[in-house]
C-alpha cells in the first residue's frame, strides 16, 4: 500500500530495520522484547482475550505505528492478530467489529490503525465486517483522560442498526486499558440480540493470569 516504505530491505526488521526478521516481520532482538501472555478475563460478562501484556516495547511498537504512521506495522500485528485467531480457531464467527475511532483522528492520522490491521488477514477467515455499526460522537482521544472521563468521554457515542439474532460477534482492538471503549461498544451491540460476543486485543495493561 501507498504507505508502505518503498525502499525498506525486505529482509530487515520492521520495527527496528537493523536485524533480519524472523517472525511476524520481526527480528529476534525486537521479539524477545515482546511479554506474549494469551490471558483470559471478562468484560460486561463476555469472554476477552489478548495475546500481549502492554510492556514498554509494545508501547513503542503500538506508538510507531499510530503516531509516527510507520504503517508498514500493520503487517506485523496482522500477522500476530491472525496466528492466534488459527490457533484458538477463532475465525468462526459471523462479524468482526474493529473499534471505530472518530472522523477527526482518522482524518488527522491519515488511516484506520485498528481496521488497517483486519483488512491483512480477514479475508483469510469466515469472518466479515460487521456493517451498520458507526461512531457518532467525536470523542476526545481516551489516552489523554483520567479514567473517570474516559467513561462519560464515550457514552452514548455508538449507534447500530441491524439483527444481529443467531449471530457471533468478535469485538477487535489494539489496546485494552479501562476497557471503556469495549464495553459501550457491547452496550450497544446487545440491543441488537446478539448469540455471542467476545473480545480479541492484540495489548492489555491487566497482567490477568488463568
Amino acid at each position: 500500500m501507498i504507505w508502505d516504505f518503498l525502499f525498506l530491505d525486505d529482509d530487515l526488521c520492521l520495527f527496528c530495520k537493523e536485524e533480519v526478521k524472523e517472525n511476524f516481520s520481526l527480528c529476534q532482538s525486537c521479539l524477545n522484547k515482546l511479554d506474549y501472555v494469551d490471558n483470559e478475563f471478562e468484560i460486561l460478562g463476555h469472554r476477552a482475550r489478548v495475546l500481549y501484556f502492554y510492556n514498554p516495547f509494545m508501547a513503542s511498537l503500538i506508538g510507531d505505528y499510530k503516531f509516527n504512521r510507520n504503517t508498514s506495522l500493520y503487517k506485523v500485528f496482522g500477522q500476530m492478530v491472525f496466528s492466534f485467531i488459527k490457533e484458538k480457531s477463532m475465525d468462526n464467527f459471523d462479524y468482526i467489529l474493529t473499534t471505530p475511532s472518530s472522523k477527526s483522528v482518522v482524518n488527522n492520522r491519515g488511516f484506520d490503525h485498528v481496521r488497517l490491521i483486519c483488512d491483512f488477514f480477514i479475508k483469510n477467515t469466515h469472518m466479515t465486517y460487521l456493517k451498520n455499526f458507526k461512531k457518532i460522537k467525536n470523542t476526545k482521544a481516551q489516552h489523554q483522560l483520567s479514567r473517570e472521563e474516559r467513561a462519560k468521554n464515550l457514552r452514548n457515542s455508538f449507534v447500530f442498526q441491524g439483527d444481529l439474532t443467531g449471530k457471533n460477534i468478535l469485538i477487535f482492538d489494539d489496546i485494552i486499558t479501562s476497557s471503556n471503549t469495549v464495553k459501550e461498544i457491547i452496550r450497544t451491540i446487545e440491543k441488537a440480540n446478539p448469540k455471542n460476543i467476545e473480545i480479541l486485543a492484540l495489548a492489555s495493561s491487566h497482567r490477568v493470569k488463568k
